[in-house]
This record gives C-alpha cells, sequence and structure tokens, in this order.
C-alpha cells in the first residue's frame, strides 16, 4: 500500500478504523504537543486527547508510521465494500478525496 493511499483511507473513511487505533493515532498527535507541560498534559488526559491506557500505547510500539499502516490496512480488510479509492484514469494516482474530480499528480480533470 502507498503512502498515499494510507493517508487517504486515515483521512476519508476514519469512521471505519477501530477505536484503538484512532485512538493511539490521535494520542500520538496531542503527545507532541505537551513539550514538558504538565498543565498541558492534565488537561489533555482529563479531555481524552491522549491516553495512559497501555493497550492502546502497545499500538505504537513499532512507530507511528507503522500504526498508519495497519490501520489503512485493517480498513481495507475489515470494509473491503465501504472503501474505494477515487483514481486518476490518467495516472492511475489516487486523489485527494472520494469526491475529487481533478489529479492532484498529474492535473488531469474529469468535471
Amino acid at each position: 500500500m502507498t503512502q498515499e493511499e494510507v493517508v487517504y483511507i486515515i483521512s476519508n473513511f476514519n469512521s471505519l478504523i477501530s477505536e484503538p487505533e484512532l485512538i493511539a493515532l490521535k494520542h500520538h498527535f496531542y503527545v507532541g504537543e505537551i513539550n514538558g507541560n504538565s498543565l498541558r498534559k492534565r488537561w489533555y488526559l482529563e479531555n481524552k486527547r491522549i491516553t495512559e491506557d497501555p493497550e492502546i500505547l502497545k499500538l505504537l510500539d513499532d512507530g507511528y508510521e507503522q500504526l498508519r499502516l495497519r490501520a489503512a490496512e485493517n480498513a481495507l480488510k475489515n470494509h473491503p465494500d465501504k472503501v474505494y479509492f477515487n483514481r486518476c484514469e490518467i495516472c492511475g494516482k489516487v486523489a485527494r478525496t472520494p469526491l475529487a474530480r481533478q489529479c492532484r499528480f498529474c492535473g488531469h480533470d474529469w468535471h
């Protein structure tokens, strides 16, 4: 699976990603903003932006990129009838969204 396909699935079909994977993805995003600020960390914990659940954190053991890849692959495997790729008919690359009508790579327009 290409990086573009992973981003496409996570961005456009995140309702098909499992809850633990979504929590781990969100945790990674917000933990980078803490920067040693204990008040911010407490607020993020209270508002469920980050987690201390060891099962969720274990999903990040192989790294963020591996988690994103696994989440996208699982969504595709578990919901093959709901995930569809909007591909350019000229270059075959994935459009930015399922409703896009112009290729961001080659510029082809299919409006």
